[in-house]
């Protein structure tokens, strides 16, 4: 089965919509490193999003709208 394309305009109303709230961030790097972590959205900018990340990894990391649409990263929320 396909998979659903999101346009780019979905993707930053649901990230907008995710603003300020706990989630399970999946980042794929490639060569099988799958990194897991937990945080939030901080802020929303025309071209990426900023999260910042809580525990071992705490910091502030940006992620472009491309990355979700590629599924390089995925957000889900706890």
């Amino acid at each position: 089965m396909r998979k659903k394309v999101l346009s780019l305009v979905e993707v930053k109303d649901s990230i907008t919509s995710l603003k300020g709230k706990l989630l399970d961030i999946r980042i794929n790097k490639g060569r099988k490193k799958i990194v897991k972590c937990v945080g939030e959205v901080v802020d929303v900018y025309p071209a990426v999003f900023t999260v910042r990340v809580s525990g071992d990894e705490s910091g502030v990391m940006a992620c472009s709208y491309n990355d979700i649409i590629c599924g390089t990263v995925s957000l889900s929320s706890k």
